[in-house]
């Protein structure tokens, strides 16, 4: 894949890794965008618990066997998607 960057980003991929921070130019990419990635995961989880406060301020509750049966079939969902 090639895909062009803006000057600004070439220049601090260098700086990067020419600061030895890291080994190589895909190294610098791929840890910018797992940190994108996770910024991105922990702002949808926020808006998920403040719609998840407001429906519990309004009453809106699940009985708790239910969450929780809800919890361990998405963890079971994730573990087979990893493939554990």
């Amino acid at each position: 894949m090639n895909i062009p960057l803006k000057k600004r980003y070439l220049d601090w991929i260098a700086e990067q890794v020419n600061a030895g921070r890291y080994a190589s130019e895909i190294e610098a990419i791929e840890d910018a965008l797992a940190a994108k990635i996770e910024e991105d995961e922990i702002a949808r989880l926020r808006e998920r618990l403040k719609e998840s406060i407001a429906q519990a301020d309004r009453g809106e509750l699940a009985p708790a066997d239910e969450v929780f049966q809800r919890l361990c079939d998405r963890i079971d969902r994730i573990a087979a998607e990893r493939g554990k």
